[in-house]
C-alpha cells in the first residue's frame, strides 16, 4: 500500500506568512515613497540631467577661463573680486572630474539646478501647485540664457541660487519673525554680498517688507543680533581678498600694467583698495551710461529678451501672477516686484557688450509670477466650469504647458549645447604651440586668461609671458611693443592701427606674430621640446 507524502502544517502556512510579509514590505516602500519630496528632487535632478548632458567639456573662454584659472590657483579677479565663488571655487576645483574647467563649468550647472530647487520651494510657500510649478520653472531652467550661463564657470548661477535662498529666507521669516529665521537672512544676505555686489540691488525691497511685515520683532535686540551675527558670517567671507593679496599669488587681476611690463597690483589691505575692487569702480564708466531715448531703446530690447527668455507663452502669466501677489499680499508682491525693477533696470542703465547675461535675476522673479499667474488660472477654472468642463479645460492647459517647456528645450537644445565645444582650448593650446621660446602675447578676453590657464593650472609653456590688454593702457601697450620688438617675439590677437607704419603683423594660427618693418621676419617655431604642450586628446 502506497502512503501519500503530506505537508507538514509549518509547511503548509509558510507560503501565506511569506505572502503577508511581502506585502509589509510593499507598504513599507509605499510609506516610504509617500515620505519621499519627489517635486523637490525632480525640481533638482532633471534639470541637473539636462545640464551634465549639455555641459561644456573643458575650458571656456572669456570670463570663464579668469574665474576657472582664479579659483584653481586662489588667485584675484577683477572687480568685483567675488571672494565666495573663488572660495568655494578653489574647493570645488579638487574634484576628481575630468580636467579643472569641467569641474568649474559643473559648478555652475549645480548651482543652476540649486536655483530651480529652491524656485520651487517659493512656489510651495506661496501655495502653487505642481502644474504651475512645472510650467514655469521648466521655461525658466530651459531659456536660453539661464540653460547657457549653467553650462560654463561663470558667476550668474550661483548669485541666483543665493538670491532665491534669500527670498525664501525673508518669506519665512515673515511668516514666523523669529530671530533664528533673520539670522538666516542676514546669513544669506552677507554671502550674496560676497559673492557679486548686484545683492545690494535687492536690500531696499527685502528692508521695506521687514519693516511693514513685522517692525516689533525686526527691532527686538535678539532680532538685531542674530541678522548681524548672520550678515556678519556671511561677509567674512571678503577676508579672502586681502589674505591672499598678502600670499602674492601667481595670478591676478587686480591691478594694472605700467610700460615696463610691472605689475602694480591695487592693495587689498587697505579699505580704499578694497573698495575699489568690490563697488566695481573700474566699471564705473559703464553705469548709469544711458539717457533719454537710448535709454528707452535698451528697455525695449530688455522687453524683447524677456519675451525670447519665456517664449512669449510666459509674459501674460507673468503679468497676471505680479498683479494677483500684489492683490493678494502686497507686501510680497512689493517686495518681489522692487527687486525686479531695481535688478532689470540697473542692467538696463549698463553700458556692456554681455549684459543680456546679466538679467537672470530678473528672469527668476519673472518665473515666480509665471507659476503664480499660472495657479490663479487653474484656481479660477476650477471654481467657475461644471466638472466636465473644468477637466477638459485643466488637461487643455496642462498638455499645453508640457508641450511649450518641451518645445522650449528642443528649440534652446541646438543653440546651448556646448557638449563638444573644446574651441577654447584649441585655440589656447594653438597659441603656445606656434609661440617661439621667451615670447610675450597681448590679448583680450578670448586670448590671454585661456593662455594663462593652460600655464598656470596645466603647467603648459611657463616660458611665455601673457598681459591682458585690460589691464594695461594702449599708451603703455604700444610702448612696450616698440620696446621689446627687435629683442623678443611678441604675438597679439589684433593688431593696432597706430603701429602699422613702423611694425608689420604677420599671422600665426590665433593671433599675429610683430616685427619691424625693417626686419627679415624669421620662420614660426614652436618653442622648446620642454616647454611645447602636448596636444589635448580627445
Amino acid at each position: 500500500m502506497s502512503i501519500e507524502p503530506r505537508q507538514s502544517t509549518a509547511e503548509t502556512t509558510s507560503l501565506p506568512a511569506a505572502i503577508v510579509a511581502s506585502l509589509k514590505g510593499l507598504d513599507s516602500i509605499r510609506s516610504i515613497a509617500r515620505m519621499v519630496d519627489w517635486r523637490s528632487l525632480a525640481a533638482f535632478f532633471v534639470p541637473l540631467a539636462v545640464y551634465l548632458r549639455t555641459l561644456a567639456p573643458t575650458i571656456y573662454n572669456l570670463d570663464s577661463a579668469e574665474l576657472t584659472t582664479a579659483a584653481y590657483t586662489g588667485g584675484l579677479m577683477r572687480a568685483t573680486g567675488y571672494p565666495l565663488y573663488l572660495s568655494i571655487g578653489y574647493l570645488w576645483s579638487r574634484l576628481p572630474l575630468g580636467d579643472v574647467g569641467y569641474r568649474m563649468n559643473l559648478f555652475s550647472a549645480v548651482c543652476g539646478a540649486l536655483t530651480i530647487l529652491l524656485a520651487e520651494r517659493i512656489l510651495r510657500h506661496l501655495k502653487v501647485g505642481n502644474w504651475a510649478t512645472f510650467g514655469a520653472l521648466g521655461l525658466l531652467a530651459s531659456s536660453l540664457f539661464f540653460w547657457g550661463l549653467s553650462l560654463v564657470a561663470e558667476v550668474y548661477t550661483l548669485h541666483t541660487a543665493l538670491m532665491a535662498g534669500f527670498i525664501l529666507a525673508l518669506l519665512r521669516w515673515g511668516e514666523r519673525p523669529e530671530p533664528r529665521r533673520i539670522a538666516w537672512v542676514g546669513l544669506l544676505a552677507g554671502m550674496g554680498l560676497a559673492h557679486h555686489a548686484a545683492m545690494a540691488l535687492l536690500g531696499p525691497a527685502a528692508v521695506l517688507f521687514m519693516v511693514t511685515s513685522h517692525p516689533r520683532q525686526l527691532f527686538s535686540p535678539r532680532s538685531i543680533l542674530a541678522a548681524l551675527a548672520g550678515l556678519l558670517l556671511g561677509l567674512s567671507f571678503y577676508l579672502y581678498l586681502p589674505l591672499r593679496f598678502l600670499a602674492g599669488p601667481a595670478f591676478n587681476y587686480a591691478g594694472t600694467y605700467d610700460a615696463s611690463l610691472q605689475f602694480i597690483p591695487v592693495n587689498l589691505t587697505t579699505l580704499e583698495g578694497l573698495w575699489w575692487l568690490v563697488s566695481g569702480q573700474a566699471f564705473s564708466g559703464a553705469m548709469m551710461a544711458y539717457s533719454g531715448l537710448d535709454l528707452w531703446r535698451e528697455a525695449q530690447a530688455f522687453l524683447v529678451q524677456l519675451g525670447r527668455a519665456f517664449f512669449a507663452i510666459g509674459l501674460g502669466p507673468g503679468i497676471f501672477g505680479a498683479a494677483v501677489l500684489l492683490r493678494r499680499n502686497w507686501r510680497q508682491g512689493l517686495m518681489l516686484g522692487l527687486m525686479f525693477a531695481f535688478s532689470a533696470g540697473f542692467y538696463i542703465n549698463y553700458r556692456v557688450m554681455d549684459k543680456d547675461t546679466m538679467y537672470l535675476p530678473a528672469y527668476l522673479i519673472w518665473a515666480l509670477w509665471v507659476g503664480i499667474g499660472t495657479q490663479e488660472l487653474l484656481d479660477w477654472m476650477r471654481q467657475s466650469t461644471t466638472d466636465a468642463k473644468h477637466r477638459f479645460a485643466e488637461l487643455v492647459i496642462k498638455v499645453s504647458m508640457i508641450g511649450f517647456v518641451l518645445l522650449a528645450v528642443t528649440w534652446n537644445w541646438r543653440i546651448v549645447d556646448m557638449s563638444a565645444d573644446w574651441t577654447t582650448r584649441t585655440r589656447g593650446e594653438a597659441i603656445l604651440a606656434r609661440a617661439e621660446t621667451g615670447g610675450l602675447v597681448f590679448g583680450w578676453w578670448d586670448t590671454v586668461p585661456v593662455v594663462q590657464y593652460l600655464q598656470l593650472v596645466e603647467g603648459q609653456r611657463p616660458d611665455i609671458k601673457a598681459v591682458n590688454r585690460f589691464l594695461i593702457s594702449g599708451s603703455d601697450l604700444e610702448y612696450v611693443i616698440k620696446k621689446e620688438v627687435s629683442n623678443r617675439p611678441i604675438y597679439i590677437d589684433s593688431f593696432p592701427k597706430s603701429l602699422a607704419t613702423k611694425l608689420i603683423a604677420r599671422p600665426m594660427g590665433p593671433v599675429y606674430r610683430l616685427a619691424g618693418r625693417s626686419a627679415v621676419q624669421p620662420a614660426a617655431t614652436p618653442g622648446s621640446n620642454s616647454g611645447a604642450p602636448a596636444r589635448w586628446q580627445r
